[in-house]
């Protein structure tokens, strides 16, 4: 079945607490403190107090954090 409107990524964040990543999600790292993942042609990293999954799918992490200390998107290597 072919989609209508193409998706595209996005991000949703709600009072620096609440994070939502829409689209096709890896975990590469994940500890009480910090998540790494791979999100469409980005890294996404982010440090905080507290970190906790409120849910997750294959194309979409909803996070909670505690005190977010930084949010760091960076561009792969094209190779």
């Amino acid at each position: 079945m072919k989609q209508l409107f193409p998706l595209h990524a996005s991000i949703m964040i709600d009072n620096f607490s609440d994070i939502i990543l829409d689209y096709e999600i890896t975990l590469l790292k994940l500890n009480e403190t910090s998540v790494l993942c791979s999100y469409d042609h980005y890294l996404l990293e982010i440090n905080a107090d507290s970190v906790q999954i409120k849910s997750l799918s294959s194309d979409r992490l909803h996070l909670t954090v505690e005190k977010l200390h930084s949010f760091i998107i960076t561009r792969k290597d094209r190779t």
